[in-house]
């Protein structure tokens, strides 16, 4: 149970300042004889409690609370905090000028709204709207104060700033809370008399503020959601639901392009009818198909896998997937597929990882040979164990770290549980949600831990888990890698040699094999295509294989590849390391 859920049933009446909740009596004494109000609080960052009375002098750590309240903490999530820094705002917000007061005027805006909401200007007469976080000014953003023309640049921000969520400081965790696309559309929605409402910082697109207002969005129990009318805000609609499934969410539905034409053109009692009607997201799942989006193919979203052949026959890897991947033990499906999560970080993607047989540091250490390539390793000859290892050196490191610093999660397999599947699910959503991770990796389905039961429990439940992640793929429009070992250990492969439930490959949307090829072919791994559901293709890609960067490559490629890090500010390019021994 994560805490605001803790809180709303277990604190009766509570406020939330800062980072502290803070219920109206402590539940452990109950304020004493005299009923002392406001003296316990529970900390959301550090999540600890403690009451100030005396003779409560309760404390201690939440996992402990739960457990006198019979509850079950969740996994230390509200721990975290972003590793990005922000510069606090240097722009002198002046009191807004009759300019900027009559601009939204003429959009139906009072004053006493505008003052509410702090809105100034700077010293050029632009529109300027702060963003505060417990009283701090954080984020600033800029309009001009007039109609914007075409051509013209309708919004900017100062750089550097954290950019959360427009009014948050005047909200309440006992109403709902409102969400729109811009600040002119938010100060429509107190202009209607509405409260608890805030505006997204950077349009339809950006969903950077998720994560960084995460904490502070899991104190509401319902949310609803006032998005532009026009295809990018029903987009943003989309997503934006998909990323707060776990909250009670409703849609505005209207037919102006946004809330403020909706109050200039119908006043504010049309904008309190529109939310007040806002329609709670169904989850009877059923379509009909007559009001199906036809499918865009030009707008597919796929993932490379930085193999040119094995691309051209798949068309990639498509949003919405699952791929089964097998071979043999050694045979470099690992390894493969952690260059494909370094490859689809060099495409834009976020991706998540679950190694249930490789630690986490060992897991990097793998994926920073592969991002370095060969000309960017040294070595040296280790006595202990005999034989040369290869080592990045700290600076390029730094490098690498920088350019996927919040790109790339693994899971974290010291986590023990039971039943790991359902842990993993858990991870895996929590990555989409918070982080908008976009590929995933299970290596591999033998080692996820499943619940007791003999072997036809052990097939079902693996069975299920696999429907799981299509499910979730097809959900969160993911793509899911899955690694499964095959039964036999000689001849070539297909699909009915994975070990396991025969459904695996049966919900699978592509199937593929791993193996090593015997010198004299050519290649040293081939990759065969056992079943492609989209492209029907069937075909094996020979690829070779660098043993110092661990890369596999086509041969005609020479393993040249370079990835981002290599333009960031602080790589420090070194010479080519000249006794390091490669078999090209």
């Amino acid at each position: 149970m994560d805490i605001h859920t803790f809180a709303r049933r277990h604190l009766g009446q509570y406020k939330v300042k800062g980072d502290e909740i803070i219920p109206t009596l402590c539940p452990i004494c109950h304020g004493g004889t005299h009923h002392d109000k406001e003296t316990f609080a529970l900390n959301i960052t550090k999540q600890t409690y403690n009451c100030r009375r005396g003779s409560c002098n309760s404390q201690g750590h939440y996992t402990q609370l739960c457990k006198e309240f019979g509850e079950e903490a969740d996994r230390d999530f509200d721990t975290y905090k972003p590793v990005r820094t922000f510069k606090k705002p240097q722009t002198t917000v002046k009191v807004a000028t009759n300019k900027v007061e009559e601009y939204l005027k003429i959009r139906k805006i009072s004053k006493a709204t505008i003052d509410k909401l702090q809105v100034g200007c700077d010293e050029k007469g632009n529109i300027v709207f702060p963003y505060f976080e417990n009283g701090e000014m954080v984020f600033v953003k800029f309009r001009p104060s007039k109609k914007v023309e075409k051509g013209e640049r309708k919004a900017w921000r100062e750089e550097g700033g954290k950019p959360i969520l427009w009014g948050m400081d005047l909200c309440t965790s006992d109403k709902p809370l409102i969400i729109t696309e811009g600040e002119i559309d938010t100060l429509s929605c107190y202009e209607a008399g509405l409260e608890n409402i805030v505006s997204v910082p950077s349009g339809s697109e950006d969903f950077t503020w998720v994560e960084l207002c995460w904490d502070w969005l899991k104190q509401f129990r319902e949310i609803i959601i006032f998005g532009d009318n026009d295809d990018p805000g029903k987009e943003m609609v989309r997503k934006l639901s998909l990323k707060l499934s776990d909250f009670t969410v409703s849609i505005v539905d209207h037919k102006y392009k946004d809330a403020n034409e909706l109050l200039y053109k119908e006043g504010p009692e049309a904008v309190l009818k529109a939310v007040d009607t806002a329609k709670e997201i169904p989850t009877s799942g059923i379509l009909d198909m007559a009001d199906v989006v036809p499918l865009d193919l030009t707008k597919l979203q796929v993932v490379p896998s930085g193999i040119q052949a094995l691309d051209a026959a798949t068309g990639g890897f498509m949003m919405g997937d699952l791929s089964v991947w097998t071979g043999k033990r050694g045979e470099g499906k690992s390894t493969l597929l952690s260059q494909m999560m370094i490859e689809s970080v060099q495409a834009g993607q976020k991706v998540c990882c679950y190694s249930g047989e490789m630690r986490a540091d060992r897991f990097q250490y793998w994926s920073h040979l592969q991002m370095a390539g060969k000309t960017n390793i040294k070595t040296y000859f280790d006595k202990s164990r005999g034989k040369d290892t290869y080592f990045v050196e700290k600076e390029i490191v730094a490098a690498m770290k920088t350019w996927y610093r919040g790109k790339f999660y693994l899971y974290d397999n010291n986590v023990v549980e039971k039943s790991e599947e359902s842990s993993i699910l858990k991870i895996f959503t929590y990555a989409v949600k918070k982080y908008d991770c976009k590929v995933f990796l299970i290596d591999n389905l033998m080692t996820a831990r499943f619940g007791s039961g003999g072997e036809s429990d052990f097939y079902r439940q693996q069975s299920n888990f696999v429907r799981d992640l299509v499910e979730f793929a097809g959900k969160y429009n993911v793509h899911i890698h899955l690694v499964a070992h095959p039964k036999k250990t000689k001849g070539g492969l297909e699909n009915d040699d994975i070990s396991g439930a025969s459904e695996i490959t049966n919900l699978a949307h592509n199937v593929f094999s791993v193996e090593r090829i015997e010198e004299g072919k050519g290649y040293d791994v081939a990759v065969k295509i056992l079943k492609h559901r989209w492209e029907g293709a069937k075909d094996t890609v020979g690829l070779g294989y660098c043993p110092v960067s661990r890369r596999l490559y086509q041969p005609s490629s020479f393993n040249m590849k370079c990835y981002g890090w290599e333009s960031t500010e602080n790589y420090k390019k070194i010479e080519t390391i000249k006794d390091l021994e490669c078999p090209f």
